[in-house]
């Protein structure tokens, strides 16, 4: 008898304490469904692309990967002030820029962060919209920052903009990479200037001069850079190349690409050529790297695409050594 009544008490307890908390927790939720929505007056613009690579190397590669996985923030801070962040999934370190645009002019741009090194316009252009699956070898190489494997980027101020036919660029960078600090006591300089008779034509050049150290106890080595760009348009045609040469201490660099495509379809299906060679050192016989490059992309949707690339590979001296077909799925917004 006492043991039932023992229950009955602490059931009576429970059901004090849940009228208690329930009136509460009602209270809690209406408060919250009463919150106003957290909103913000600026406009962001967020984007972003995802690559799905298939490579297969007639010397026994066969294999899946994910290049790429990035995405990008920008917006205007206040009236002519902007900011631009873009993060990598896959990469290390995962920040690849982040940068700030003063528009000080119509004419003038003040520019600091992290982003790409004002040279080359194949450099310059972001993965998503390359014609083809991979970068030219020259540019690849020689271009300042890629050639450190730092994706083209760097960390500097500079100053940019347009004014009648002439774009400029010009900046001073740490020479170090993405994501790191100066490795020596100097600054490096970089400049492009293009100019646009016309809608259809432009030609170009980029100046760089630097020193670059693999780490503080390392010595600074002389890296010098020089390249020449041309582009033309005529409707569904696009042909473009260029030559960059390259000093690292005593090494001499040089190589040279151009490339065609065709939209047979307006927008939807392309088809591109490119012959790209590249010398690695102009003091040595028979090192020159050739590749053919013949591919196709499906626009499924702006950024969205299907490309498929075959190369051939031939050596200096010894013709044709290997081929590799690469297919590229590109998901973006």
């Amino acid at each position: 008898m006492a043991q039932k009544q023992s229950r009955r008490v602490q059931f009576i307890g429970v059901l004090v304490l849940l009228t208690g908390l329930l009136p509460a927790g009602l209270a809690k939720a209406q408060e919250k469904k009463d919150q106003p929505p957290v909103t913000s007056s600026r406009s962001f613009q967020l984007s972003g692309y995802t690559q799905f690579l298939y490579t297969y190397w007639d010397k026994g590669v066969d294999t899946a990967s994910i290049p790429r996985a990035r995405l990008t923030l920008s917006s205007e801070i206040v009236k002519n002030i902007r900011f631009k962040i873009q993060v990598d999934a896959v990469k290390s370190p995962a920040l690849i820029d982040a940068q700030l645009d003063f528009l000080l002019k119509p004419y003038l741009t003040l520019r600091v962060g992290q982003y790409y090194v004002p040279f080359s316009s194949e450099n310059t252009t972001s993965d998503s919209d390359l014609d083809l699956v991979q970068r030219s070898q020259v540019v690849n190489s020689l271009a300042p920052s890629r050639d450190i494997g730092s994706q083209g980027r760097d960390i500097g101020v500079s100053v940019t903009g347009k004014y009648s036919v002439l774009e400029y660029q010009a900046g001073v960078f740490n020479g170090a990479g993405i994501n790191k600090a100066d490795t020596n006591k100097w600054k490096d300089l970089s400049g492009r200037l293009v100019i646009r008779p016309a809608e259809f034509i432009s030609v170009g050049g980029s100046l760089y001069s630097g020193h670059h150290s693999q780490n503080e106890a390392a010595p600074p080595v002389a890296r010098d850079r020089a390249g020449l760009e041309a582009a033309l348009t005529l409707g569904e045609f696009y042909l473009k190349g260029e030559y960059i040469a390259g000093k690292d201490g005593q090494t001499s660099r040089d190589g040279w690409f151009i490339q065609g495509s065709f939209y047979f379809l307006p927008k939807k299906l392309q088809a591109v050529a490119r012959w790209d060679t590249y010398d690695p050192n102009g003091d040595t016989t028979f090192d020159r790297t050739d590749i053919l490059t013949l591919g196709g992309n499906w626009y499924l949707l702006n950024r969205t695409k299907l490309a498929l690339n075959y190369n051939l590979y031939r050596k200096e001296g010894e013709g044709t050594t290997n081929w590799a077909l690469f297919v590229q799925f590109q998901a973006g917004l």
